[in-house]
């Protein structure tokens, strides 16, 4: 990566800080500590994390990026990335994926683009992540699992093979799903669920077994 380029965390919340220390922690980023910024609506105040500044470079409705600007989504709320995604894509936003060094990747796993996958997860064999996947430490991707856009994979969450997860559907953690069950888009799996059953679009799955709201 280029010394000049910035780094440029979209979000303030705890995945963004969750994000932004692992980035530091996984050694991956030539002088990081210069290059380290933020771009959210309602927090405009620097911080640090491990003693290196984050400095804020405005809200994200105001923010037009450079060529020289790589962004990185610390969002986790599928609607909300859909969202402001869409904003910064028309103005020409360069993003960017982060996968964790230790995390398993099978050679044939395919993810696009802005995703952001945390430590010690596994991506199996033909398993698919679409684009701005967020996967959180500890979960498991099995084999031929295909996650559309926008999903956002909590800690300790195993989807086992042929699952299909829709467009921003948001998974607790914890959550276990059986072989080709399939959830509709903006549907949202509760912490610990065991889903046995596919779930229709928008709607909630919680318990062991899963109940459907």
């Amino acid at each position: 990566m280029i010394n000049n380029e910035r780094i440029v965390i979209v979000g303030f919340g705890e995945l963004a800080k969750e994000l932004i220390s692992w980035m530091i922690e996984s050694r991956l980023f030539n002088k990081i500590e210069e290059r380290l910024f933020f771009i959210d609506d309602k927090e405009n105040k620097n911080f640090c994390i491990n003693n290196i500044k984050v400095i804020c470079l405005g809200k994200i409705s105001e923010f037009f990026p450079t060529n020289k600007d790589k962004l990185y989504l610390g969002i986790s709320d599928p609607k909300i990335k859909f969202k402001i995604v869409n904003q910064l894509i028309k103005r020409k936003a360069n993003f960017q994926s982060f996968i964790h060094p230790s995390v398993i990747i099978s050679p044939s796993s395919e993810h696009g683009k802005g995703c952001i996958i945390f430590p010690y997860s596994v991506c199996s064999n033909n398993s698919k992540l679409n684009d701005f996947i967020t996967v959180n430490t500890h979960s498991a991707i099995g084999h031929d699992v295909l996650i559309e856009s926008f999903c956002t994979i909590s800690s300790f969450v195993d989807l086992t093979g042929n699952v299909h997860l829709g467009k921003r559907v948001l998974v607790g953690s914890g959550a276990r799903f059986l072989p080709k069950v399939k959830i509709g888009e903006d549907s949202l799996v509760g912490l610990g669920a065991i889903v046995y059953k596919s779930v229709p679009r928008g709607k909630t799955a919680y318990a062991n077994p899963s109940k459907i709201i």
